[in-house]
This record gives structure tokens, C-alpha cells and sequence, in this order.
């Protein structure tokens, strides 16, 4: 399995590999205009497509949130299907990776994300039930 430049790169820089269990890998690379993530799993020799901004990965249902605009996105790693878009009223003049301060998937089928809110910057944290499936 060979990983593919994604458009607009010739070549692929130097990888950060992020080991999330035994068989399954997130290879990360930072492409200049934010980081793009390839997962790879080795019992079933799946490797997804690359996949822009993407902030946490829940490896047991196969789930990854990624930065989609000013939307948070939980999608499925390999198909792609999106499954829960969450948005909020994210800090104003950041970056949605500079607003999120904080995500993970919790083993209850949940996310939590902590985040600074509206022009004020308040912290807040939020648990989000997570579908199994596509909407």
C-alpha cells in the first residue's frame, strides 16, 4: 500500500505516525495549510483516502471528527459518510482549531469537546452523543 500525495503536493513531507492501538495507525502530515491524516488498518489492509484537519479518531466505531469551514464533522474513516455535524458560535478572529481546545471520543458513544465560545472566549465543554450510523 502506497500513500498518495494529496492535491496539490508533489511529494509527501516527513509523516508523524500516531499508533492509536496495535493494528491501527493515523499517519499524519503537516502539508503547510494544515495537517492531513491517512488511517490504516492492519487486520482488514484498509487505508483511507487523505483526510484534512481531523482532530480526534474513535478507533473501535471506525469514527474521526475533522475541521469542515466553521462546522465540526464526525465522519466515518473509511467511507467518508458523514455522521454528526456540530456547530456551534466558536471564538471569533481564531482558527476552529485555535476556538477547540480539547476533544475526545468517550467509550460511551460520545464526544466531548471543550471550546471557547463567542466573543466573550468562555470556556466551554460539551458531551455530544454520537450516532453509529449516517444520517
Amino acid at each position: 500500500m502506497w500513500l498518495e500525495p494529496p492535491p496539490g503536493l508533489a511529494t509527501l513531507p516527513r509523516p508523524e505516525v500516531i499508533w492509536h492501538e496495535a493494528a491501527f495507525a493515523e499517519v499524519r502530515f503537516d502539508t503547510g495549510s494544515g495537517p492531513v491524516s491517512y488511517f490504516f488498518e492492519a487486520k482488514r489492509r484498509q487505508l483511507s483516502r487523505p483526510q484534512a484537519d481531523v482532530l480526534a479518531a474513535d478507533t473501535h466505531r471506525h469514527l474521526m471528527a475533522q475541521v469542515v469551514g466553521r462546522a465540526l464533522v464526525v465522519r466515518q474513516i473509511f467511507s467518508g459518510r458523514e455522521v454528526l455535524r456540530i456547530e456551534r458560535d466558536w471564538a471569533p478572529g481564531t482558527s476552529m482549531r485555535g476556538a477547540i481546545t480539547a476533544i475526545h471520543f468517550d467509550p460511551d458513544t460520545r464526544v466531548t469537546i471543550s471550546y471557547l465560545r463567542g466573543a466573550g472566549r468562555d470556556a466551554v465543554t460539551e458531551r455530544i452523543s454520537v450516532p453509529g450510523v449516517p444520517r
